[in-house]
Protein backbone atom coordinates (compact mmCIF):
# COMPACT_ATOMS: atom_id res chain seq x y z
CA UNK A 1 0.00 0.00 0.00
CA UNK A 2 2.84 2.40 0.87
CA UNK A 3 4.75 1.55 -2.69
CA UNK A 4 1.30 1.95 -4.10
CA UNK A 5 1.06 5.60 -3.07
CA UNK A 6 4.25 6.21 -3.61
CA UNK A 7 3.89 5.78 -6.88
CA UNK A 8 0.52 7.14 -7.49
CA UNK A 9 2.16 10.46 -5.91
CA UNK A 10 4.81 10.31 -8.33
CA UNK A 11 2.29 9.44 -10.92
CA UNK A 12 0.22 12.48 -9.98
CA UNK A 13 3.39 14.50 -10.40
CA UNK A 14 3.97 14.18 -13.68
CA UNK A 15 0.47 14.24 -14.72
CA UNK A 16 0.32 17.73 -12.96
CA UNK A 17 3.61 18.01 -15.11
CA UNK A 18 2.23 17.10 -18.52
CA UNK A 19 -1.01 14.97 -17.77
CA UNK A 20 -23.48 21.97 3.36
CA UNK A 21 -25.55 24.84 3.85
CA UNK A 22 -27.07 27.09 1.72
CA UNK A 23 -28.89 25.61 -1.39
CA UNK A 24 -27.35 23.99 -4.58
CA UNK A 25 -27.86 24.81 -7.81
CA UNK A 26 -30.05 21.22 -8.63
CA UNK A 27 -28.56 20.64 -12.33
CA UNK A 28 -25.70 22.14 -14.45
CA UNK A 29 -26.40 24.01 -17.33
CA UNK A 30 -27.19 21.86 -20.28
CA UNK A 31 -25.66 22.39 -23.98
CA UNK A 32 -28.81 21.63 -26.36
CA UNK A 33 -30.68 19.72 -23.64
CA UNK A 34 -28.72 16.47 -24.35
CA UNK A 35 -25.18 16.85 -24.67
CA UNK A 36 -24.87 16.41 -20.52
CA UNK A 37 -26.97 13.29 -20.12
CA UNK A 38 -27.42 10.72 -17.46
CA UNK A 39 -25.24 8.01 -18.48
CA UNK A 40 -26.74 6.29 -15.64
CA UNK A 41 -28.76 7.28 -11.85
CA UNK A 42 -25.13 8.25 -10.45
CA UNK A 43 -23.30 9.83 -13.58
CA UNK A 44 -23.05 12.93 -15.90
CA UNK A 45 -21.84 11.77 -19.43
CA UNK A 46 -19.99 14.67 -20.85
CA UNK A 47 -19.85 14.17 -24.56
CA UNK A 48 -19.63 17.72 -26.56
CA UNK A 49 -17.47 20.69 -26.08
CA UNK A 50 -20.90 22.54 -25.16
CA UNK A 51 -21.17 20.07 -22.30
CA UNK A 52 -17.71 20.13 -21.24
CA UNK A 53 -18.03 24.02 -21.09
CA UNK A 54 -21.38 23.51 -19.01
CA UNK A 55 -19.34 21.19 -16.58
CA UNK A 56 -16.23 24.08 -16.39
CA UNK A 57 -18.87 26.69 -15.57
CA UNK A 58 -20.43 24.43 -13.15
CA UNK A 59 -17.03 23.47 -11.50
CA UNK A 60 -16.49 27.78 -11.02
CA UNK A 61 -19.66 28.97 -9.96
CA UNK A 62 -18.93 31.07 -7.17
CA UNK A 63 -22.30 29.67 -5.44
CA UNK A 64 -21.08 25.66 -5.47
CA UNK A 65 -21.10 24.25 -2.16
CA UNK A 66 -20.48 20.80 -2.62
CA UNK A 67 -17.32 18.89 -4.69
CA UNK A 68 -17.98 18.09 -7.83
CA UNK A 69 -16.34 14.67 -9.16
CA UNK A 70 -14.67 13.90 -12.37
CA UNK A 71 -14.38 10.23 -13.67
CA UNK A 72 -12.36 9.14 -16.62
CA UNK A 73 -12.47 5.87 -18.38
CA UNK A 74 -9.03 3.45 -18.73
CA UNK A 75 -7.24 3.29 -22.67
CA UNK A 76 -8.20 -0.43 -22.87
CA UNK A 77 -11.67 -0.07 -22.08
CA UNK A 78 -14.71 2.04 -22.42
CA UNK A 79 -15.91 2.18 -19.23
CA UNK A 80 -15.97 4.56 -16.23
CA UNK A 81 -12.41 3.56 -14.15
CA UNK A 82 -14.72 3.28 -10.83
CA UNK A 83 -18.17 2.25 -10.59
CA UNK A 84 -19.91 5.48 -10.35
CA UNK A 85 -22.43 3.33 -7.26
CA UNK A 86 -18.92 2.54 -5.16
CA UNK A 87 -18.35 6.44 -6.11
CA UNK A 88 -21.88 7.76 -5.25
CA UNK A 89 -21.28 5.54 -1.53
CA UNK A 90 -18.11 7.85 -0.85
CA UNK A 91 -19.42 11.33 -1.81
CA UNK A 92 -22.58 10.99 -0.93
CA UNK A 93 -25.89 12.04 -2.81
CA UNK A 94 -25.50 15.60 -2.81
CA UNK A 95 -22.49 15.32 -4.84
CA UNK A 96 -22.76 15.82 -9.03
CA UNK A 97 -20.25 13.22 -10.62
CA UNK A 98 -19.52 13.75 -14.53
CA UNK A 99 -18.03 10.91 -16.74
CA UNK A 100 -15.47 12.35 -19.25
CA UNK A 101 -14.45 9.69 -21.68
CA UNK A 102 -12.47 11.20 -24.72
CA UNK A 103 -8.93 12.36 -25.19
CA UNK A 104 -10.00 15.05 -27.20
CA UNK A 105 -12.41 16.69 -24.62
CA UNK A 106 -9.73 15.80 -21.37
CA UNK A 107 -7.63 17.52 -23.72
CA UNK A 108 -9.86 20.89 -23.92
CA UNK A 109 -10.78 20.90 -20.35
CA UNK A 110 -6.65 20.79 -19.53
CA UNK A 111 -6.25 23.59 -21.62
CA UNK A 112 -9.60 25.19 -19.73
CA UNK A 113 -8.51 24.50 -16.31
CA UNK A 114 -4.18 24.42 -16.59
CA UNK A 115 -2.44 21.20 -16.00
CA UNK A 116 -2.11 21.49 -12.31
CA UNK A 117 -5.96 20.94 -11.88
CA UNK A 118 -7.05 18.94 -15.16
CA UNK A 119 -8.18 15.11 -15.75
CA UNK A 120 -5.98 12.54 -17.13
CA UNK A 121 -7.16 9.35 -18.75
CA UNK A 122 -7.70 7.03 -16.20
CA UNK A 123 -8.00 9.03 -13.27
CA UNK A 124 -10.45 10.31 -10.91
CA UNK A 125 -10.87 13.84 -9.55
CA UNK A 126 -12.18 16.23 -6.83
CA UNK A 127 -13.06 19.52 -7.55
CA UNK A 128 -14.10 21.16 -4.45
CA UNK A 129 -15.91 24.65 -4.10
CA UNK A 130 -13.91 27.94 -4.43
CA UNK A 131 -11.93 26.27 -7.58
CA UNK A 132 -9.98 29.15 -9.42
CA UNK A 133 -7.07 29.22 -11.73
CA UNK A 134 -4.49 29.56 -8.67
CA UNK A 135 -5.97 26.98 -6.72
CA UNK A 136 -3.80 24.45 -5.12
CA UNK A 137 -3.92 20.63 -6.84
CA UNK A 138 -3.58 19.04 -3.61
CA UNK A 139 -6.79 20.76 -2.23
CA UNK A 140 -8.45 18.99 -5.04
CA UNK A 141 -7.18 15.23 -4.95
CA UNK A 142 -6.16 13.99 -7.93
CA UNK A 143 -6.36 9.68 -8.34
CA UNK A 144 -4.40 7.64 -10.54
CA UNK A 145 -5.53 3.92 -11.78
CA UNK A 146 -2.36 2.14 -11.44
CA UNK A 147 -1.57 -1.11 -13.56
CA UNK A 148 -0.27 -3.00 -10.13
CA UNK A 149 -3.56 -2.55 -7.90
CA UNK A 150 -7.36 -3.42 -8.30
CA UNK A 151 -10.27 -0.93 -8.37
CA UNK A 152 -11.17 -1.76 -5.26
CA UNK A 153 -7.55 -0.37 -3.67
CA UNK A 154 -7.98 2.77 -6.19
CA UNK A 155 -11.57 2.92 -4.55
CA UNK A 156 -10.03 3.24 -1.07
CA UNK A 157 -7.10 5.71 -1.82
CA UNK A 158 -10.46 8.10 -3.47
CA UNK A 159 -11.89 7.88 -0.21
CA UNK A 160 -8.98 8.40 1.89
CA UNK A 161 -7.94 11.71 -0.28
CA UNK A 162 -11.63 12.63 -0.53
CA UNK A 163 -11.96 12.52 3.20
CA UNK A 164 -8.52 14.51 4.04
CA UNK A 165 -9.52 16.81 1.69
CA UNK A 166 -12.76 17.95 2.93
CA UNK A 167 -12.20 21.91 3.63
CA UNK A 168 -12.94 21.79 7.56
CA UNK A 169 -10.23 19.13 7.30
CA UNK A 170 -8.09 20.28 5.12
CA UNK A 171 -7.86 23.62 7.37
CA UNK A 172 -7.24 21.60 10.49
CA UNK A 173 -4.61 20.05 9.09
CA UNK A 174 -3.05 23.06 7.82
CA UNK A 175 -3.04 24.69 11.49
CA UNK A 176 -0.64 21.33 12.63
CA UNK A 177 1.36 21.58 9.87
CA UNK A 178 1.58 25.46 10.77
CA UNK A 179 2.23 24.19 14.30
CA UNK A 180 4.46 21.50 12.68
CA UNK A 181 7.07 23.92 10.63
CA UNK A 182 6.86 26.44 13.87
CA UNK A 183 8.02 23.54 16.34
CA UNK A 184 10.82 22.86 13.80
CA UNK A 185 12.30 26.34 13.31
CA UNK A 186 11.87 26.87 16.73
CA UNK A 187 14.18 24.08 17.59
CA UNK A 188 16.40 24.26 14.49
CA UNK A 189 17.12 27.82 16.42
CA UNK A 190 17.54 26.25 19.76
CA UNK A 191 19.83 23.52 17.88
CA UNK A 192 21.91 26.93 16.31
CA UNK A 193 21.90 28.22 19.91
CA UNK A 194 23.58 25.10 21.54
CA UNK A 195 25.97 24.76 18.84
CA UNK A 196 27.33 28.19 19.41
CA UNK A 197 27.54 27.93 23.25
CA UNK A 198 29.03 24.61 22.67
CA UNK A 199 31.44 26.51 20.23
CA UNK A 200 32.06 29.02 22.87
CA UNK A 201 32.54 26.58 25.77
CA UNK A 202 34.93 24.84 23.61
CA UNK A 203 36.76 27.88 23.32
CA UNK A 204 36.75 28.76 26.36
CA UNK A 205 38.13 25.61 27.65
CA UNK A 206 40.58 26.09 24.88
CA UNK A 207 42.04 29.15 26.27
CA UNK A 208 41.52 27.92 29.87
CA UNK A 209 43.90 24.71 28.62
CA UNK A 210 46.67 27.15 27.39
CA UNK A 211 46.49 29.78 30.56
CA UNK A 212 46.95 26.23 32.74
CA UNK A 213 49.87 25.41 30.07
CA UNK A 214 51.58 28.66 30.41
CA UNK A 215 51.55 29.31 34.11
CA UNK A 216 53.09 25.73 34.46
CA UNK A 217 55.89 26.49 32.22
CA UNK A 218 56.39 29.87 34.50
CA UNK A 219 56.29 27.64 37.70
CA UNK A 220 58.76 25.44 36.12
CA UNK A 221 61.29 27.91 35.05
CA UNK A 222 60.76 29.80 38.25
CA UNK A 223 62.13 27.05 40.40
CA UNK A 224 64.53 25.42 38.17
CA UNK A 225 68.75 25.92 38.87
CA UNK A 226 69.36 28.52 36.36
CA UNK A 227 66.59 31.13 37.80
CA UNK A 228 68.20 30.30 41.16
CA UNK A 229 70.68 33.52 43.14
Amino acid sequence: MVLMRAERRRRARAARGHRWVGPARRTPARAGGTAVGALDADLLAVRSEGALRAMVADLRWSGRVQPVIGVTCLTEINEPVLAPRRVRAIVGAGTRIYYVPGEHLLRCLQGMLGRRLALPAGSVRVWWPGLTAPSDSRAHPLVLALDCESQSDMLVEFARLFDLSRPLVRGEIQVIEDARRLAEDELAQARAQNRSIETELSATLTRAQQAERALQTARLRSTSPEQSP
